[in-house]
């Protein structure tokens, strides 16, 4: 399968039941960035499967906020 209009072809479709928190934050991602659902989801676990690649190697995700001051990261 190629692309169409250089989007990547599906490989996996999968169905999903999202959490009530889960849901609110997809909608509210949506409604920031204009951005599908779809398109959402799938940044969604290539960062996830990115940041927990980093964590199992013993890195720390740090965020600086506006003031230079870091704070770790915990994703559990």
């Amino acid at each position: 399968m190629g692309t169409e209009q250089g989007k990547p072809a599906v490989v996996e479709r999968v169905n999903v039941a999202l959490i009530a928190d889960s849901a609110a934050a997809l909608a509210k991602l949506q409604a920031r960035t204009g951005m599908k659902k779809v398109d959402i989801v799938n940044r969604a676990v290539q960062l996830y499967e990115f940041l927990e690649a980093q964590m199992r190697e013993g890195r720390e995700l740090v965020v600086r906020d506006e003031n230079g001051i870091d704070r770790i990261v915990k994703i559990f």
